[in-house]
């Protein structure tokens, strides 16, 4: 029986060896979907991307990532269910790629592979720690310029659902607006807030400025002009009379400066014409009463409008967002992806309803969200 026993107790542990060697191979692929096995360093990396985003659902005071719900799901069900969808959508876009014929024709894969390269100096190591292999991390990131072409396919430039120009320029119209504006602080050098005569006359100063924008003068010549008057008045006269002398010894340079200045001013709006600054509808730069008037109507294109934020004077001109030759072709990409995302998934939803998808639990169980924190 001895003998019995210890050949039994010899055969119950190679069996048990076999099955964790077993279970360690099984654990290197994350899925084998349409044929397409996915290595499980893809999956880790989809889980630290979901595991980012999970970051966006703490409550105020709430550090415990892994220990809140996130959609009726505990965080690391939903954190794992977002990384085996995404799997899905990895295997949806290779095949998706190959069926639509579609081909990388400014070397997109090699530039992601560069860029990865350059970056694994950096992240390498603790990717490699997590499980993620260079290979994987490169791959990933050639299947999202994957989807990226698949997206143009169907509704980039002369796309199978191209979106038309007029409707790319009123989301971008919609949404964001170009604006220039001067700011008058209402607030003494000190920081003290003017007294309520003091801002009357910062309002017929601003209206003046206003009368002189409209007859073309420099944004930039207005507000300098209004900060020396700030600081004026934060100025004792003994210390006004004992700066006249280096006033006056320094005038002719100050002038020499000042040509020379609007000189180079002038040339360097020859070369980089001033657009002003584009704002979206949810700016609170430079203040949200800015943006509220930009974007209600209340400011035309072209007009000039003094807008009043207690604490500052803000006087606002609108500007065709079109101006800049090179806004359309730089945005018109983001808008697409903003008007036509929804329809997207929709579709890409639709691809993997139909997929033979094979998901190995064992790899799902074997890493864990809690070890990719910190």
């Amino acid at each position: 029986m001895s003998l019995l026993k210890r050949s039994a107790a010899a055969s119950a542990a190679l069996l048990t060896a076999l099955s964790l060697a077993s279970c360690g191979k099984e654990t290197t692929w994350g899925a084998n979907i349409d044929g397409i096995r996915i290595p499980a360093g893809i999956f880790i990396l989809y889980q630290s991307n979901a595991l980012s985003e999970a970051y966006s659902y703490l409550g105020e005071g709430e550090t415990d990532v892994l220990g809140i719900t996130i959609e009726d799901k505990p965080a690391v069900d939903w954190i794992n269910d977002k990384a085996v969808e995404d799997m899905k959508k990895y295997a949806a876009y290779e095949t998706k790629f190959d069926e639509l014929g579609l081909s990388f024709s400014n070397n997109e894969d090699k530039l992601v592979a560069s860029t990865a390269e350059q970056w694994w100096e950096y992240i390498g190591e603790q990717y490699e720690s997590f499980g993620i292999s260079k290979n994987s991390y490169v791959d990933a990131g050639i299947n999202a310029r994957k989807a990226s072409a698949i997206f143009d396919y169907y509704y980039g430039e002369g796309g199978e659902k191209e979106i038309p120009e007029e409707d790319i320029k009123t989301y971008l119209n919609d949404n964001y607006a170009r604006i220039k504006y001067v700011e008058l602080s209402l607030k003494d050098a000190e920081g003290n807030v003017l007294k309520s005569e003091d801002k009357e006359n910062i309002k017929k100063m601003a209206d003046e400025y206003i009368e002189r924008l409209k007859n073309g003068e420099s944004t930039d010549v207005i507000s300098e002009e209004y900060q020396d008057y700030l600081d004026s008045l934060s100025e004792t006269e003994d210390s006004s009379t004992e700066g006249n002398s280096d006033e006056d010894t320094s005038a002719d340079s100050t002038d020499e400066d000042a040509s020379s200045d609007t000189e180079e001013s002038t040339a360097e709006t020859e070369e980089d014409p001033d657009y002003g600054t584009v704002i979206s509808k949810d700016s609170t730069l430079p203040a949200a009463s800015v943006t509220e008037k930009v974007f209600d109507g209340s400011i035309g294109t072209g007009d000039y409008v003094l807008v009043d934020d207690y604490e500052t004077y803000y006087i606002v001109s609108k500007l065709d967002l079109f101006e800049d030759p090179d806004y359309f072709e730089n945005n018109a990409e983001n808008a697409r992806h903003a008007l036509k995302d929804d329809e997207f998934n929709e579709t890409v939803n639709g691809w993997l309803a139909e997929q033979d998808a094979e998901i190995n639990q064992a790899a799902v169980d074997r890493y864990k969200p809690d070890k990719l924190i910190g």
